[in-house]
């Protein structure tokens, strides 16, 4: 009887676990985008650059935790690729992705996300040289929907970073 008890905490278990959301990711296609980045109240800085993003990946490394990496190629294809990645917590109210055993996630939409840190290693300028992925604290929002997302965030020196995509 007691060998019954502890098998049916132990599926209880597996089965909350299963239910918790879990950790992984997700990844699409982009059918355009567009990045900017720049100083709020300078408009000659804010520069805008239609980018041939390639892939949006969201990633689940803990419930309610999530982060929007938007991959472009490098100039430089030897050097890989390059991404801005908005991270933060989901909104409240939202649902994380559910994520089964091998890390395959599904989102649940819409998707909003309380951004916390932008994390960039894409230059505007068409540099081919690449560089090392800078994360700064700041504070912002992206909306995720079936088929398109906005991200936008600012740090408190007034560094700006705004995305736009079509999924």
């Amino acid at each position: 009887m007691a060998r019954m008890f502890s098998l049916g905490l132990m599926l209880l278990a597996w089965a909350s676990a299963a239910q918790a959301g879990g950790f992984g990711r997700w990844e699409i296609g982009l059918r355009g985008c567009s990045l900017r980045q720049g100083q709020m109240g300078q408009p000659q800085l804010l520069r805008e650059q239609k980018q041939n993003c390639v892939r949006l990946r969201l990633e689940q490394n803990m419930e309610g935790l999530l982060s929007v990496r938007l991959i472009t190629p490098s100039a430089n294809q030897l050097f890989g690729s390059r991404s801005l990645v908005f991270a933060g917590v989901l909104a409240p109210g939202q649902k994380p992705m559910r994520c089964n055993a091998d890390g395959e996630c599904k989102p649940q939409w819409p998707i909003r996300l309380d951004v916390t840190t932008v994390a960039t290693n894409v230059e505007l300028d068409g540099s081919p040289a690449p560089t090392l992925p800078r994360a700064q604290l700041a504070k912002g929002t992206c909306l995720l929907e079936r088929h398109r997302l906005r991200c936008e965030a600012s740090d408190s020196s007034g560094q700006r970073w705004e995305a736009q995509a079509r999924l």
